[in-house]
């Protein structure tokens, strides 16, 4: 059998339906905009990470490839945020031009 692959360090957490919803439809949109919103600061802690870990290995402080990493999954982040965005907007749009 092959083994499971390890989870990332410091990458964010999986949110599944079950752990995110609290109740039967009474605080769907709440719930719905703290996750988006926990999820928009796990980027931006992300993107100051990389910011903090290549201002140290500029100064010598700290090492290149740590920030090279660290870059990296910001940068993969912001990819991923940029996708979900474009298609949230375009899901809404398809909801908004349907005809009843």
């Amino acid at each position: 059998m092959i083994p499971a692959i390890p989870p990332i360090k410091g990458a964010p957490t999986p949110v599944s339906p079950a752990t995110s919803s609290s109740g039967a439809g009474s605080s769907g949109g709440s719930t719905f905009s703290q996750t988006v919103g926990h999820l928009i600061d796990q980027l931006q802690q992300m993107d100051t990470a990389a910011n903090t870990a290549e201002v140290k290995a500029a100064a010598g402080q700290g090492n290149v490839a740590d920030a090279m990493i660290a870059a990296t999954k910001a940068s993969l982040a912001t990819q991923v945020t940029v996708a979900l965005t474009e298609k949230a907007v375009l899901a809404f749009t398809e909801i908004v031009n349907m005809q009843i």
